[in-house]
């Protein structure tokens, strides 16, 4: 699908709650947006690529007139093999992007109306895989970089979280095993534009060798002075919320191997908390998950699911 026909979809997308029930409120209105967002209102075989196709079993499924495949409205997608109707899953999708704290699973599952913790928790893990941009800029010009430690009380559960960010703009966050030069290299190089200047604080691993080429200045700070003027505030303010978040909404009870899911779904949602239109959130990630490859129940439970920009270094789903 086209930019053009992603920006025409984005222009035309309810702005409130009630605009989205409206504009949705049939399964009929989900699948024609769907198809929108799929193939820009002209749906092809997803064997020969033919647009001459008709629908068939009520609409969820198209026949090629030249080579006689059927492709769903789903196959090849995040909802693939889905046995939910799609005006259920635009629900969940409104749910899970437009509460600026997020759900729990356990009011997912009460809201949704399912029988089982498992479905709901499977279905937000499936989603937060359709919150992710890898198409997004790199942050600059002006970049702040920190760790932080997330997970309980105690060392053995403490997880190292880097973070970076634009001052009162957009954070990028990653889950890392420690924060030597390797490491910092790699993220600094996948989220910061090449010509930022990076300001941190005084950890030796902050150098030429991690942050090769970037302007970089390393500020040591007293108490009194960061009280004063903090150098690095925003990443200070996004490890608070993301903290804060994580135990308010979810009790701290995020495992080590799904970590990197909830720190995307915190990331998407607070870079796009100043949205003309909050529900327009809902839209990326409709957008998102046409483009996402299909996952099972056990490639959630089983893998772990690092942080991108480490994971060649670790075991992703197949």
């Amino acid at each position: 699908m086209t930019s053009d026909n992603h920006n025409s979809l984005w222009r035309d997308f309810p702005k409130t709650a009630t605009e989205f029930e409206a504009r949705f409120a049939t399964e009929e209105d989900c699948r024609a947006y769907w198809i929108e967002a799929r193939w820009g209102g002209k749906p092809a075989c997803a064997r020969c690529g033919s647009h001459r196709v008709w629908t068939i079993r009520d609409g969820t499924t198209f026949e090629c007139a030249d080579c006689g495949h059927q492709t769903s409205l789903t196959s090849g997608t995040l909802l693939e093999k889905t046995r939910k109707p799609l005006k259920m899953w635009f629900r969940a999708i409104f749910e899970i992007s437009t509460r600026r704290t997020g759900i729990s699973g356990k009011d997912f599952q009460r809201i949704m109306g399912f029988g089982s913790y498992k479905t709901a928790w499977s279905w937000l893990h499936k989603l937060r895989t359709a919150m992710v941009r890898s198409d997004s800029d790199p942050l600059g010009p002006f970049v702040q970089a920190d760790e932080t430690l997330v997970g309980g009380k105690g060392g053995p559960n403490k997880q190292l979280v880097l973070v970076a960010s634009e001052a009162n703009g957009r954070v990028r966050l990653a889950h890392a095993d420690n924060n030597d030069e390797a490491t910092l290299k790699a993220f600094a190089d996948s989220e910061i534009a090449a010509e930022a200047h990076v300001v941190t604080d005084g950890l030796a691993s902050y150098n030429a060798k991690s942050l090769g080429q970037l302007s970089h200045e390393a500020r040591v700070q007293t108490k009194a002075e960061r009280r004063e003027h903090d150098a690095i505030q925003s990443c200070h303010w996004t490890a608070s919320l993301l903290k804060r978040w994580l135990i308010g909404t979810h009790a701290g009870a995020v495992r080590r191997q799904h970590l990197q899911a909830y720190l995307d779904e915190f990331t998407f949602r607070y870079n796009r908390r100043k949205t003309d239109g909050v529900v327009r959130i809902a839209a990326r990630v409709i957008e998102s998950a046409v483009a996402t490859r299909p996952l099972t129940m056990r490639n959630l439970i089983d893998c772990t699911r690092p942080c991108r920009r480490f994971a060649s270094e670790q075991t992703t789903p197949t």
